[in-house]
C-alpha cells in the first residue's frame, strides 16, 4: 500500500478483465459495472462470452468483449491494439484467466504441465507485456491485479501443477510491485481459497476429494467484492475467509523455525 497514490478511482473508467465468461472473473467484471466502470471482457469461450456480454451491456456501462486466448502471444498483442484504438485510456487490469490442473505429480501428463504454464503463467505474461502498457500511457492512478490463489502460498495433496503456476504469479506480482514502485500504478495479487465455480468442476484430473473441497468454498461475488474493496485500498495481498489459512500459517512457522535454528548454529547472522 501506498499512501503517495491516490484514490483508484473506476466510475467512468475503462477495466479490462480477462477470463471474464464465468466465475471470478464474471463476478469482477459485475462488480466493476455496479460501481461504474466501463468493461472489456475477454475470453477463449465465445458462446458464454457472448452471453456475458449480454448481460453487463444491460447494465448501461459500454462494454468491448473479445475472444481471446491468452496463451496466444500475438493475439493479446492484437487485443491490445485495438482495445487503444476503441476504447481509449485503460485504468484497471484483471488479469484473471486461467484453468485448473489438479491430480498426481508424478502420473501428470507432460502435456498438462505444459499447458497450465501455457496459460496460467504465460497468460499472465502475455497480458502484463501487451495491456500493463495502456495502464501506463496516461500517468494516472491505475491498477493491475493477479489472479493466483491462496495455492500460491501453500500447498495441498493433488494440487502440486496448478500450486506451481499459482506460486509463479505471487512471486511474478511481488516483483511487479516493486517495479512499478513510485508510478502510479499499483499492483495487487488475488489469492482466494476453495471458491465454488466451473474451473475444478471440468478438471478431467480433479479428485472427490477435491470437487468436495471446493464445492464449500465461498461464492464468486463475495470474491469479487472483497477484490475490488482491497484495490482500491492500494492492498497487495487480497485473500478471501478461509480455513486454509492455517496451511499458510505453518508453512510460515516451518520457515521461521529453520532461520532460526541456521542462526543457533552460526550459519545466518543475527539482524535485529
Amino acid at each position: 500500500m501506498n499512501p503517495e497514490r491516490e484514490c483508484l478511482r473506476l466510475a467512468g473508467r475503462v477495466a479490462l478483465v480477462t477470463g471474464a465468461a464465468s466465475g471470478i472473473g464474471l463476478a469482477i467484471a459485475r462488480a466493476l459495472t455496479a460501481r461504474g466502470a466501463h468493461l472489456v471482457i475477454t475470453d477463449i469461450d465465445a458462446p458464454a462470452l457472448a452471453a456475458a456480454h449480454g448481460e453487463l451491456a444491460a447494465t448501461g456501462q459500454r462494454v468491448l468483449s473479445l475472444v481471446l486466448d491468452i496463451a496466444d502471444d500475438a493475439a493479446v498483442a492484437q487485443a491490445a491494439a485495438r482495445i487503444s484504438v476503441e476504447c481509449g485510456p485503460v485504468h484497471v487490469l484483471f488479469n484473471n484467466a486461467g484453468i485448473d490442473m489438479s491430480g498426481d505429480l508424478a502420473t501428470m501428463a507432460l502435456q498438462d504441465w505444459r499447458r497450465a504454464f501455457d496459460i496460467n503463467v504465460f497468460g499472465l505474461v502475455h497480458g502484463l507485456r501487451h495491456f500493463l502498457p495502456l495502464l501506463r500511457l496516461h500517468g494516472e492512478r491505475a491498477h493491475v491485479v493477479n489472479t493466483a490463489s491462496g495455492m500460491g502460498l501453500w500447498v495441498n495433496p493433488e494440487t502440486g501443477v496448478y500450486a506451481a503456476t499459482k506460486h509463479a504469479v505471487v512471486a511474478i506480482s511481488e516483483a511487479l510491485e516493486r517495479e512499478l514502485a513510485g508510478t502510479p500504478v499499483g499492483v495487487s495479487v488475488l489469492c482466494p481459497g476453495p471458491v465454488v465455480t466451473p474451473l475444478a468442476q471440468r478438471s478431467p484430473h480433479a479428485s472427490t476429494r477435491l470437487r468436495e473441497s471446493l464445492a464449500a468454498g465461498v461464492s464468486p461475488d463475495s470474491v469479487a467484492h472483497w477484490a475490488l474493496d482491497e484495490m482500491v485500498r492500494d492492498a497487495f495481498y487480497i485473500f478471501t475467509p478461509t480455513r486454509q489459512v492455517a496451511a499458510l500459517e505453518r508453512r510460515t512457522e516451518r520457515v521461521l523455525q529453520t532461520i532460526a535454528r541456521m542462526r543457533d548454529l552460526g550459519r545466518f547472522p543475527v539482524v535485529r
